[in-house]
């Protein structure tokens, strides 16, 4: 059962591992590193190459935290542990923020992160985040700002991510403590991914 479980964990890694905005963007002679911030993710290619190209990234990049894992979490007849999934769930963003395709200098993981929240609360845990996120880009039009910056996109992720704090913890107190492995190793992840960004806003903060 320990192989097994490892088997399940080391599958979802590659799954997340495999960078399909960068085969894209290979396809179609897009250099992503040279868009906005260099992040080889699916919004650099939207950007870069119009939102079909986006869109399609965008779309396997939130599989790719879903599969192949839901075939394992969602089949009750093998009474997977459901911290196995967790880590699993987790395993499939590290290995998208850490690819070995781009000697571990992956993307941001945020499309994969609502793929592997997927597996585990099923709606619930995107919903979360997907209002949180569509809730903050209303505001940011509302107050006249036309686009973003790299530095409000990772604002708009961890104010996600606090609203999603809220939701683990209601989670776990109501039988799914294995949530909280997901939320914390996911935040480390994203808080790493995000820390230039992170920086320059306590920089501009402090500044203020």
């Amino acid at each position: 059962m320990i192989i097994y479980s490892l088997l399940i964990i080391l599958s979802q890694f590659v799954s997340g591992a495999i960078m399909y905005s960068h085969i894209l963007s290979k396809i179609l002679g897009i250099d992503l590193r040279k868009v906005r911030d260099g992040n080889p993710g699916s919004s650099n290619l939207w950007r870069a190459a119009g939102w079909k190209w986006g869109f399609l990234a965008l779309a396997l990049d939130y599989f790719k935290g879903v599969l192949p894992l839901a075939l394992f979490a969602w089949d009750t007849a093998l009474k997977i542990n459901p911290y196995v999934v967790s880590l699993a769930a987790l395993a499939g963003i590290a290995g998208h923020a850490f690819s070995p395709m781009l000697r571990f200098r992956g993307g941001k993981a945020i499309a994969t992160t609502f793929g592997a929240w997927s597996v585990l609360t099923r709606w619930e845990g995107p919903m979360v985040l997907g209002i949180t996120f569509t809730l903050f880009s209303v505001a940011n039009k509302l107050m006249g700002r036309k686009g973003t910056t790299p530095e409000t996109d990772a604002l708009r992720v961890f104010i996600g991510f606090f609203f999603l704090l809220l939701y683990t913890l209601w989670k776990s107190f109501n039988g799914y403590p294995e949530l909280v492995l997901l939320y914390s190793g996911n935040l480390l992840i994203v808080a790493y991914k995000h820390r230039r960004e992170i920086a320059k806003l306590v920089k501009g903060r402090c500044e203020a």
